[in-house]
C-alpha cells in the first residue's frame, strides 16, 4: 500500500515538485481571492500573472515580478493617454499597433529579464486599449480594474513564490566558466604544439558553443543578485579572454613563431589551475609568460591575465568582492547582444497583426471580435518573442485549446451553480490546483501557461452566469481562432536559424569593410569587443540550426585575427591594391582564395620587410576565415573553391 509521501511520485511528481505546485496553485487562489472579495472587475486577471513567474530561481521570480510591474506601469499609463487622444478611433489603434512594434522589437534588443517589461508594457497598453475602443461602455474603470487585478496578481505571487524559491546558483555557475577558460587555455596550447588541423576545428566549434550558451544564461542567471550583477563585467571579460586566447594561438601558429617548451607548459600549468577548484589566485611568478616583445605573444599574453584577473573577482567571497580585487586588465569588453533585424521584422509583425485584428471589432461591435483582437495581440507579441517560435506555436495552441475547454465546461457545469463569493472562491480551487500541477510538470510545463491563463480568461471566473450557449462558444471561439492562424502561420513559415546565423555572419563582414575604410582610426578594443559578440551571436545561431552539419562554417576565431590584422596593416599605411582587394572579398565580389593569392602576389612584390609580412600574415587569415567569408553568400558560377 503506497503511503501518502509516495502518492506525487507514483503520479510523476517528486515531494519538491508536487511543492511548488501547491505554492501556484496557492498563489493563484490567493490572489483571486484578494480581487474578489475587494469586489474588483474582472477578478480572474489576478490570478493570470501566477503562472509566468514561477522561475527556477528566487532572484528570478523577484526580478521578473519587478519589471512585469514596471512594464503594466508603462504599458497602462501609455494606455490611458491613448484612451483620451482627442482623435478618431483609427488613429487611437494606429498609435497602439506602433507602440506594440516598438515593444514587440525591444525584446529582441534589451537582454534578460529587462525584454519582459518591454513585453508586458505593449501587451499592457494593448489590454486598456482594445476594449475601450471597440467597445467604449465602461472602458475605463475595466481597464483600470485589470491593472490593479494585475498588480495583485505580481504582488501575491512573488511573496508566495520567492520563499518557496531557491536561490540561483551563481557558484556553480562560475564554475562551469571557469572550467570552459580551462578548454580555452588548454587549446591554445594544444595548437600551438600541433598545430591547425580538422579535430581542432572541431573542438574550437564545441568549446564556442559552450561559451555562447553560458553567455546567453549570465544575466539570467545573475537575475535579483546584486553581486551577480556587479561580476557581469568580470564574465564578459573571462569570455573574451578565452576567445582571444584561442584566436591568438591560432595568429601564432599561422606566422609559425617559434614557441619554446617554457610557455607551452605554462598553458598547461595555466590550464591545470583554472581545471582546479579555486582556493587563491595564481602567483605572479606563476602567471609570467615570456613574450619576447613580440605583438601576438604579447596579446595572448594580455588575454590569459584578463582570464586569471576575471577568475579572482568571480571566486572571491562576497564579504571580499568588489573594486579593491577588480581586474586589472579592464581593457577589454564585449558589445551587448542585439539581434535588430529580428527586433524590426518581430515589431512588423506584431504591430500589423495587431492592427488588421483590431479593425473588424471596430467595425462590428461584436464582443468575441474584441476578444479575438486582444487575443491577436498577445499572441503575436509573447510568439514574436522567441528566437524560433515555431517550437514553441505547438504547445502554445495545445494549450489554448485545453484551456478554452476546460474553460467551457466551468462557465457551463459550474458558474451557474455558484451564488456566493465563498462559492465562488471553492469551485474555482481545484482547477487551480490541476493548473498548478500541470504547470510544474516537465512535459506540459510549457503549454500549461497559456492553458491556465486562457482557462482564467475564457472562465470569466467571478462574473454572471449566462445561459447564451452561442455566447459561451464564441467567446471561446475568439480565442482559439487567433492561435490557430498565428501558431499554424509560424510553424508554416518558420523562423530559420540559419537565416540568422547569416545575418551574424553579414554583420561580421560589414565590420571587416568598416576597418579597411575607416582607416587606422579603428579602436582594436571595439574590434574584439564587437567582433568577439558576433562570434557568439553566430555560434549560438548555429547550434539551433537543426541538420546544419558540415555546412558549419570553419574558422570563427580566424575572424577576430583578420579584424586585428587589418588594423595592424592601417597602422603601418594599408597600400590601395590592398585595400581594393579586401572591399571586394567582404562586398562578396571575390573569393577567399582569389583573395589571398593576390594579396600573396603583393607581399612577394613589396619592398618593405614589414609590410611583405603583414600581407603574408592576412592572406593566410582569409583563407583560415574563408568559409565564414562566403557563408550566406550566393553561389556564384565562378566558385570554384
Amino acid at each position: 500500500m503506497n503511503s501518502p509521501a509516495s502518492v506525487p511520485t507514483f503520479l510523476g511528481f517528486d515531494w519538491p515538485l508536487a511543492r511548488k505546485a501547491l505554492a501556484l496553485a496557492l498563489a493563484a487562489w490567493l490572489s483571486f481571492a484578494i480581487a474578489a472579495a475587494l469586489h474588483v472587475h474582472n477578478a480572474y486577471w489576478a490570478a493570470m500573472p501566477v503562472w509566468v513567474l514561477t522561475q527556477a530561481s528566487r532572484g528570478l521570480v523577484v526580478e521578473r515580478a519587478l519589471y512585469r510591474i514596471v512594464g503594466t506601469l508603462i504599458g497602462a499609463g501609455v494606455g490611458f493617454a491613448l484612451m483620451h487622444i482627442p482623435t478618431s478611433p483609427y488613429v487611437q489603434l494606429l498609435v497602439l499597433a506602433v507602440w506594440i512594434a516598438v515593444n514587440a522589437g525591444l525584446t529582441h534588443v534589451l537582454r534578460g529579464v529587462l525584454g519582459y517589461a518591454a513585453l508586458l508594457a505593449g501587451m499592457t497598453a494593448a489590454v486598456v486599449v482594445i476594449p475601450s475602443v471597440l467597445m467604449p461602455s465602461d472602458s475605463i474603470d475595466i481597464a483600470m480594474a485589470r491593472v490593479l487585478c494585475t498588480l495583485i496578481g505580481v504582488v501575491v505571487s512573488t511573496l508566495v513564490l520567492a520563499a518557496l524559491t531557491p536561490e540561483s546558483p551563481l557558484s556553480d555557475f562560475y564554475a562551469q566558466i571557469r572550467a570552459v577558460s580551462a578548454e580555452a587555455v588548454a587549446y591554445a596550447a594544444r595548437v600551438l604544439r600541433e598545430g591547425m588541423s580538422e579535430h581542432h576545428g572541431k573542438e574550437e566549434r564545441r568549446i564556442l558553443g559552450l561559451i555562447s550558451k553560458l553567455d546567453a544564461s549570465a544575466r539570467l542567471t545573475s537575475a535579483g543578485s546584486v553581486a551577480g550583477y556587479r561580476r557581469l563585467g568580470d564574465v564578459d571579460l573571462l569570455i573574451i579572454g578565452s576567445l582571444t586566447t584561442m584566436a591568438g594561438a591560432q595568429a601564432i601558429r599561422n606566422k609559425s613563431i617559434p614557441c619554446d617548451a617554457v610557455l607551452l607548459d605554462q598553458l598547461d600549468r595555466i590550464a591545470a589551475h583554472l581545471r582546479s577548484a579555486w582556493d587563491s589566485p595564481m602567483a605572479e611568478d606563476e602567471r609570467r609568460i615570456d613574450t619576447r616583445q613580440d605583438a601576438d605573444l604579447l596579446r595572448l599574453k594580455g588575454a590569459i591575465w584578463q582570464i586569471l584577473d576575471a577568475d579572482v573577482a568571480l571566486n572571491r567571497p562576497d564579504a571580499v568582492s568588489g573594486p579593491s580585487v577588480a581586474p586589472r586588465l579592464r581593457q577589454a569588453w564585449l558589445a551587448p547582444h542585439r539581434e535588430w533585424r529580428l527586433a524590426w521584422r518581430a515589431g512588423t509583425l506584431a504591430g500589423g497583426a495587431s492592427f488588421a485584428a483590431a479593425l473588424p471589432g471596430l467595425w462590428w461591435p461584436w464582443p468575441p471580435l474584441q476578444l479575438a483582437a486582444l487575443g491577436v495581440s498577445i499572441f503575436v507579441m509573447v510568439l514574436g518573442s522567441l528566437p524560433l517560435p515555431q517550437l514553441i506555436a505547438p504547445k502554445l495552441l495545445t494549450g489554448v485549446v485545453a484551456g478554452v475547454v476546460a474553460a467551457v465546461f466551468y462557465r457551463l457545469a459550474v458558474q451557474p451553480e455558484i451564488a456566493t463569493t465563498t462559492g465562488l472562491l471553492l469551485t474555482i480551487a481545484p482547477f487551480l490546483l490541476v493548473g498548478g500541477f500541470v504547470r510544474v510538470h516537465p512535459q506540459t510545463a510549457i503549454p500549461a501557461v497559456d492553458a491556465n491563463m486562457c482557462f482564467l480568461l475564457a472562465s470569466q471566473a467571478g462574473m454572471p452566469a449566462t445561459d447564451d450557449v452561442g455566447r459561451i462558444l464564441g467567446d471561446s471561439a475568439a480565442l482559439i481562432l487567433p492561435a490557430v492562424v498565428l501558431a499554424g502561420g509560424f510553424i508554416l513559415l518558420p523562423r530559420r536559424a540559419e537565416r540568422q546565423a547569416v545575418d551574424a555572419a553579414a554583420m561580421i563582414r560589414r565590420d571587416l569593410l568598416r576597418i579597411v575604410e575607416f582607416g587606422a582610426n579603428t579602436n582594436p578594443v571595439d574590434w574584439h569587443a564587437r567582433g568577439a559578440r558576433q562570434i557568439l551571436r553566430l555560434t549560438l545561431h548555429l547550434g539551433r540550426a537543426e541538420g546544419l552539419g558540415e555546412r558549419w562554417p570553419e574558422g570563427l576565431l580566424a575572424t577576430l585575427n583578420v579584424g586585428q590584422s587589418l588594423i595592424d596593416m592601417q597602422r603601418l599605411g594599408m597600400p590601395d591594391a590592398v585595400k581594393a582587394l579586401l572591399v571586394g572579398i567582404l562586398k562578396q565580389q571575390m573569393l577567399p582564395q582569389q583573395t589571398a593569392q593576390a594579396l600573396l602576389a603583393l607581399a612577394d612584390a613589396a619592398d618593405d620587410d614589414t609590410h611583405k609580412l603583414a600581407i603574408r600574415s592576412l592572406a593566410g587569415m582569409l583563407v583560415r576565415a574563408a568559409d565564414l567569408l562566403n557563408f550566406g553568400v550566393p553561389a556564384r558560377p565562378d566558385n570554384r573553391e
